[in-house]
């Protein structure tokens, strides 16, 4: 279970260890870390320098068991800017390397800067940091390298600078009440134009075809969908939830077949399952990419209807068109991955906390898992609201090794697997150190 809080006095001891055990710092590195801590510490009522660490214990909630300093972040507001942020330090303990620490705390870090009113993030790091780790790492959490200054640490180490907006807007603004807006508001961390921008980058890489119109399968609250649109990219979204569906019309601005976007582009929602062809009038047309994402196609919990899904998909593609599928890393069903984790959202006086678990103690020999997800919102300081303020879904997902998903690729010669990704940038593979998800990559033949 990961916590995050802020800095506290009995914390320097922790921060101390952590930064010795960290072999890419230097001893001066860690100095000025320090004295960073120690500046907040003396001057706690100072908004130079904001803290945010993560801990973590492995022990049952409710235990009293000690936890264990995961990682943290250190930002302030830029000098003599009005809206912008640096980054000054992060840092993950070498024990939770790839287990969503760090991006946690850029998450919560952007949380807060949208609770103040949005704003620029900026952050510098060595090309060389990591073993250029640290270059996948803000490029896959949709930063732009703004600028670069070469051989600015030493010879072949260059000065890159990295820049992200955040927005004020959100899936808040949606949000009436019922459970459909209450999921769209949990998963409202995710960057849609930034993935929709590498799902794009996707089909120029290994596709061959110019992306005019996409298909979203498993679309939920059709925010991938939308940011094609508002790219002037039309497309059809698929949800087998009536109520989702419904929804996802309703954010689009109507029941589908209404211009949304540049170009005169379309959003259109229907209900299907993920392993059967939408039954639609009129049908639906063939894409020229198509995907399913955030781990929905782990809910077919058998390799037959994994491969009906990819047969319906290929079905629906045009030649030389890409299906993208983003998966669970299969090493998160081992004890040291990232079966467990925890977030807020928060806008204004909203919070909404989501928590998702894998049931590994419930693991089948076919790598079928029980998985969890509660959300809860709050507003204000009165407790939970009127209406539908929690839900608490359970499934099973079926989670294969990467031969697993070869073997049924074998049986699917419509679909050859062109790339598998560890990360939403096409030049982070999956066997890379940095990977965390597996992104498969498929393009239909001629």
């Amino acid at each position: 279970m990961i916590r995050q809080r802020g800095l506290e006095p009995s914390d320097r001891p922790l921060l101390a260890a952590l930064l010795e055990s960290l072999e890419g710092f230097n001893d001066d590195e860690r100095a000025v870390a320090l004295e960073l801590i120690d500046h907040r510490l003396a001057h706690p009522a100072s908004d130079d320098y904001r803290f945010i660490l993560s801990f973590s214990s492995l022990s049952p909630e409710g235990s009293g068991q000690a936890e264990e300093l995961a990682g943290y972040l250190c930002y302030g507001r830029t000098p003599m800017t009005r809206s912008t942020y640096d980054i000054y330090w992060i840092a993950t303990s070498p024990s939770y390397v790839r287990s969503g620490v760090a991006r946690g705390l850029v998450a919560r870090l952007e949380s807060e800067i949208a609770r103040e009113g949005g704003g620029l993030i900026r952050v510098e790091t060595g090309s060389r940091e990591g073993q250029g780790g640290a270059l996948h790492f803000y490029d896959a959490l949709a930063f732009s390298r703004t600028a670069t200054v070469a051989d600015f640490y030493l010879p072949g180490d260059d000065l890159v600078i990295f820049t992200k907006r955040v927005r004020v807007e959100s899936a808040f603004d949606a949000f009436d009440g019922d459970e459909t807006a209450l999921y769209d508001a949990a998963f409202g961390y995710r960057d849609y134009t930034a993935e929709r921008d590498f799902l794009l980058a996707c089909a120029r890489r290994f596709g061959t075809r110019e992306v005019r119109r996409v298909l979203a399968w498993s679309a939920g609250p059709g925010r991938h969908l939308k940011a094609f649109v508002d790219g002037g990219v039309g497309g059809t979204g698929t949800d087998p939830s009536a109520a989702m569906v419904a929804y996802a019309q309703r954010l689009a601005g109507g029941r589908g077949g209404q211009p949304q976007g540049g170009g005169g582009a379309e959003a259109r929602f229907v209900r299907a399952a993920l392993d059967e062809r939408p039954d639609a009038d009129p049908p639906v047309l063939p894409a020229d990419l198509s995907f399913v994402l955030l781990s929905s196609i782990h809910l077919l919990i058998t390799p037959d209807a994994v491969e009906r899904h990819l047969r319906v998909a290929a079905a629906l593609l045009r030649p030389g068109g890409l299906h993208v599928i983003e998966a669970t890393h299969p090493g998160d069903l081992l004890p040291s991955g990232v079966n467990h984790t925890e977030w807020t959202e928060v806008r204004g006086d909203t919070t909404v906390d989501a928590r998702f678990r894998m049931h590994l103690d419930r693991l089948t020999p076919d790598r079928v898992v029980p998985v969890t997800l509660e959300v809860v919102r709050t507003t204000g300081k009165k407790g939970p609201s009127n209406g539908a303020p929690r839900f608490k879904q359970e499934d099973r997902w079926y989670i294969p090794e990467v031969e697993g998903w070869r073997a049924i690729l074998a049986r699917v010669p419509e679909l050859q697997l062109v790339a598998t990704l560890g990360d939403f940038n096409v030049d982070v593979p999956f066997d890379h150190a940095a990977a965390w998800r597996l992104i498969l990559v498929l393009k239909k033949g001629a």
